[in-house]
């Protein structure tokens, strides 16, 4: 549910298209919980004399616009032309049949402007709308701010208000680390099978790193769908998986991606204590929506070696993968992008990329 994304999850003043939304910072777990707890009701209960709410459909938060985009006279710009038609009403079609009916649902957003929601119903819900003609094809649904703060100070022994590392019990971390040695031990056999002699002893190393790995805990929760990094040195390695909305690594620990949200729960070696069987961990608890870029870069290197290996262990049930790469002190190789990936049709689908 995204039905406070515009208001409450954006980083900087840049970002906010509106003088109409002000900025608010939440753990993203506090909004999920606030929107599935405090505004979904909300909403059921102001659009059910209205047909319920299945009859209506969020309008993206990001694409909420009012009349400060259309301020700029300089600009030929159409506000029914490049608003309207492009965000509110882009699924209007004829309804089966040649009955000539036009099928069509409603926008809503929730907003915490009383100047768009000068209207009042029976039932005392504050509202605005905005019309084509006689139908309402846009509903302002006006939720007053101060009533969310009560809420969440309310809720404040049952939230998550800081990040939190989530416990993963022993028959996950069974599980992960069944999956995963099954991996490394058929990676192993395939390598050792296909290579020349020369390669060959050039795996050893690897070979021996991957033994003493699979003798270590996949550490960090699973969730539905999750990225593993693991190496053997005492140097900080960096994860990080960008979007086209954002990144999440050691700087955002945390990033929402349409609804769904994704972690990083272990970062190794980034301060003392340093330790030489190091792993990082992303996790999602939905499955991760659009295309994704996976990176790792050598952040720190503190034991002098010119090439540091690791391993990228992809979970995802049956359709599990581990990597084998490297990256470099220093230079172009420094940062790799080692691959992308993406569900299409609930399947997961990685496309090897090679360097950055």
């Amino acid at each position: 549910m995204h039905f406070f994304k515009s208001m409450l999850k954006h980083n900087s003043p840049s970002s906010i298209i509106s003088h109409f939304n002000p900025v608010v910072s939440l753990n993203v777990e506090v909004r999920t919980i606030v929107n599935e707890k405090f505004i979904f009701p909300y909403l059921e209960s102001f659009f059910k004399p209205r047909g319920g709410l299945t009859n209506y459909e969020e309008l993206d938060a990001d694409h909420i616009q009012t009349e400060i985009e259309f301020l700029d006279h300089s600009k030929d710009t159409s506000y029914v032309k490049s608003y309207l038609y492009q965000y509110v009403m882009t699924d209007i079609s004829r309804s089966p049949g040649n009955d000539g009916r036009v099928d069509f649902k409603p926008r809503y957003v929730v907003t915490f402007d009383k100047d768009l929601t000068s209207l009042m119903d029976d039932h005392g819900y504050r509202y605005g709308e905005l019309k084509l003609g006689k139908k309402t094809v846009l509903y302002f649904v006006y939720i007053d701010l101060q009533e969310v703060i009560k809420f969440i100070k309310g809720k404040k022994h049952d939230l998550p208000l800081l990040p939190t590392t989530p416990n993963q019990n022993s028959s996950d971390r069974n599980k992960s680390r069944e999956i995963r040695n099954k991996l490394i031990k058929d990676l192993i056999y395939e390598q050792s099978r296909n290579e020349s002699l020369e390669q060959k002893n050039y795996l050893n190393d690897e070979f021996k790193r991957l033994e003493d790995l699979s003798y270590d805990p996949v550490k960090g929760d699973p969730g539905v769908f999750r990225i593993n990094l693991s190496w053997n040195t005492t140097d900080d390695l960096d994860l990080s998986i960008q979007n086209k909305w954002g990144c999440v690594n050691y700087e955002q620990k945390t990033l929402e991606y349409e609804g769904i949200i994704a972690r990083l729960d272990v970062d190794a070696n980034a301060d003392q204590p340093y330790i030489r069987n190091p792993q990082e961990n992303i996790t999602w608890k939905d499955q991760p929506k659009g295309r994704h870029s996976v990176f790792v870069d050598c952040y720190c290197n503190r034991e002098n070696k010119s090439n540091i290996p690791f391993t990228i262990f992809v979970e995802n049930g049956d359709n599990s993968r581990i990597f084998l790469n490297s990256v470099t002190s220093e230079g172009s190789g420094k940062k790799k992008k080692i691959f992308e990936f993406e569900f299409i049709n609930n399947k997961l689908k990685i496309h090897e990329t090679g360097d950055a």
